[in-house]
């Protein structure tokens, strides 16, 4: 009985050395599990809605020439993003934008989440509290958009009334630094084929 007594005892402090490591090992495989978790790149793909027909009632369609320009942009985002890329699709809650969203809605298979003009204020927010890690895009407005975009990138843009063919993509990266690309796609204000830079 005295001699299992002393060999407890001295296997006791063998142990010791061993759970230092092995919690040293289990606290490092938690914190490259959470800087795993937390590094990831948030794409916002800001599009302005394409040119929309006269209207009286203050919710135009699109025009012939803004159905012409939006009628490849789902093919055009799978192709520069990838063909299951795109996460979450908002758009303003106007006609005019939801048909220009109509394309990516139908190429990635997502409901189009509207917007309402008091919304905008708050959806830069939104984007980086909800959709971290993920691929969004927003369909807007020449006076919507550049708040956005400063929102989510500090940076500024001046979108021309005449400006249909730009689209930004807001690159996130969680560390790093933001950085903002312009994409051109449809035709432009000269008739030609717009390329992407």
């Amino acid at each position: 009985m005295a001699k299992e007594l002393t060999t407890r005892m001295r296997r006791r402090p063998l142990l010791a050395p061993l759970l230092i490591p092995m919690l040293g090992l289990l606290a490092a495989g938690a914190g490259i599990y959470w800087i795993g978790t937390w590094a990831r790149t948030t794409v916002v793909v800001l599009v302005r809605h394409a040119e929309s027909a006269t209207s009286t009632n203050g919710d135009p369609d699109l025009s012939p020439a803004g159905e012409r320009r939006v009628a490849g942009l789902g093919e055009m985002l799978a192709d520069v993003l990838g063909p299951e890329k795109v996460d979450y699709l908002y758009a303003a809650d106007t006609r005019r934008a939801q048909q220009t969203a109509a394309p990516i809605a139908n190429q990635f298979k997502l409901p189009i989440n509207l917007l309402a003009s008091s919304d905008w204020a708050a959806v830069a927010g939104r984007i980086k509290r909800e959709h971290r890690g993920k691929t969004v895009v927003v369909v807007g407005y020449a006076a919507t958009l550049p708040v956005v975009l400063s929102q989510l990138s500090g940076g500024s843009v001046a979108m021309a009334e005449d400006e249909f063919d730009s689209i930004y993509v807001v690159v996130i990266p969680s560390p790093g630094e933001t950085r903002v690309f312009r994409l051109r796609y449809g035709e432009t204000s000269s008739g030609k084929a717009a390329v992407a830079k």
